[in-house]
């Protein structure tokens, strides 16, 4: 003998006779939306950062692909970058437009 005694066919048995519609109903009557607020936007683009591509580079807030020099577009580890009136800048670049002999 299994044990299980085959006049209710186990734990699983239902007495709706074989019927596949589950005999539980969702009694959850509200109609609440979820809602995210406080979103953090890109320094960059303006868009919103979700938590699987936010970097935060000189205490603001961008899209990893969004950490890219602003003269020539390089996409840069956090760590390369430089800053000059709010914008980012990858190291040469820097050194070219604003050093010793720099545009400005």
């Amino acid at each position: 003998s299994s044990g299980i005694n085959a006049e209710y066919g186990g734990c699983l048995a239902t007495d709706e006779g074989g019927s596949s519609e589950s005999k539980f109903k969702n009694t959850h009557t509200g109609n609440k939306k979820i809602v995210i607020s406080n979103q953090e936007k890109c320094h960059r683009c303006e868009k919103t950062v979700y938590a699987a591509e936010k970097m935060i580079v000189l205490n603001k807030i961008f899209h990893k692909t969004c950490v890219k020099c602003n003269s020539c577009g390089k996409v840069m580890p956090a760590g390369d970058v430089l800053e000059h009136d709010d914008e980012i800048y990858c190291k040469s670049c820097y050194a070219n437009e604003f050093g010793p002999h720099g545009k400005n």
